[in-house]
């Protein structure tokens, strides 16, 4: 089976906004065995819109088009409809449902029996309602699951899953990859992807459910991350039963008067070294009380690095007071990324720790 996307936007062919669609529609199909053919982004015009329908037509059982779609009868989707279906047998099927927003889609199959699916140009949206409607475009494809990864790319996933790698959807967001898998060969991609894979949908979700099963506190000194941490920690309702607070210590004195870091450890080290992490992990969990923490402190760019600490280097200590891993790591991206990945690192360090170690309050 085959499909073809049109994304119409007069913004993105100008370069005023970005597309966010054609990635998570071409995962969510390929999952579900169907192909992509082509691609196309066209601007908002009815009759451009009809002409690249009819010229995908013959290669394409499916034809999946986003924006144009409004309330007002004069928008692009609804005058392109009206004219697929002067003249040509074109059977309208019910609308599709909006979840979160006012304009609903239309389904319809042109009489070759192609059919064309129209869906608003808002992400939220659009990707609300095409999860509704994807499972129903090829009805002989198998049920699929989402499986959350952390610590590969899509590239070193698809390698690590070999033949299976075409069956998946990739779906990258924060560092994450949301991994849309048949629902037959789910165990199998878990065994593949080992400590990878992870059990909740969400990194963070998979710590939060870790430390209320094990009935773990937890606390977080962080420098480079500045706060992100425990911002992503508190993303989880009900994270106030086991988080228990932070220490953003960016200088050094703070370091020294609120964590304790002794600062012949920074003279003689740096403060971006294995034992000022180890030290502020121990001062984060002795100020707190907590039973695990993680502690950050890295260079995240674009200036700070030398040589011997180029941009990108962190070292991150994750776990118990007198029993923690502490580990550096090298990241290429830039600022904002490599803050995001500063602050995921820990907490899959931390979840590992725990599984481990085999750690819980008794």
């Amino acid at each position: 089976m085959k499909a073809s996307i049109i994304i119409t936007g007069s913004e993105i062919l100008r370069g005023m906004r970005q597309d966010l669609l054609i990635q998570p529609f071409s995962s969510m199909m390929a999952s579900r065995g169907i192909a992509m053919s082509q691609i196309r982004i066209i601007g908002d015009d009815p009759e451009t819109l009809c002409e690249a329908i009819l010229d995908l037509e013959p290669d394409s059982n499916v034809i999946v088009v986003t924006g144009g779609l409004g309330l007002t009868p004069d928008d692009t989707t609804h005058s392109a409809v009206r004219e697929l279906q002067a003249g040509r047998r074109v059977r309208m099927n019910l609308e599709i449902d909006n979840p979160v927003g006012s304009a609903q889609g239309i389904d319809l199959e042109l009489e070759s029996g192609t059919r064309v699916v129209f869906f608003p140009g808002v992400p939220a949206e659009a990707l609300a309602m095409f999860g509704n409607v994807v499972d129903r475009l090829n009805p002989g494809a198998s049920s699929t699951v989402e499986i959350a990864v952390f610590g590969l790319r899509e590239v070193e996933i698809a390698k690590r899953l070999g033949s299976l790698a075409g069956s998946c959807g990739y779906l990258p967001k924060d560092m994450e990859v949301s991994l849309i898998v048949p629902r037959e060969i789910e165990q199998e991609i878990r065994e593949i992807l080992g400590a990878h894979a992870l059990e909740g949908g969400t990194l963070n979700a998979t710590l939060a459910d870790q430390l209320w099963r094990k009935g773990l506190t937890v606390a977080t000194a962080e420098s480079c991350t500045g706060g992100l941490i425990a911002h992503l920690i508190t993303q989880v309702p009900g994270s106030s039963v086991y988080f228990l607070g932070s220490v953003v210590a960016y200088s050094n004195d703070l370091k020294v008067s609120l964590l304790k870091v002794p600062g012949n450890l920074i003279t003689r080290h740096g403060a971006v070294s294995r034992e000022v992490a180890s030290s502020m992990l121990r001062g984060i969990l002795e100020v707190t009380g907590a039973d695990v923490g993680m502690a950050t402190t890295g260079i995240a760019g674009p200036s700070g690095g030398s040589d011997e600490k180029p941009v990108g280097t962190v070292w991150i200590a994750a776990g118990g007071a007198d029993d923690h891993t502490v580990r550096e790591f090298h990241f290429p991206f830039d600022r904002q990324r490599n803050k995001m990945i500063f602050a995921k690192t820990p907490l899959f360090l931390l979840r590992s720790y725990i599984d481990d170690k085999d750690v819980h309050r008794t």
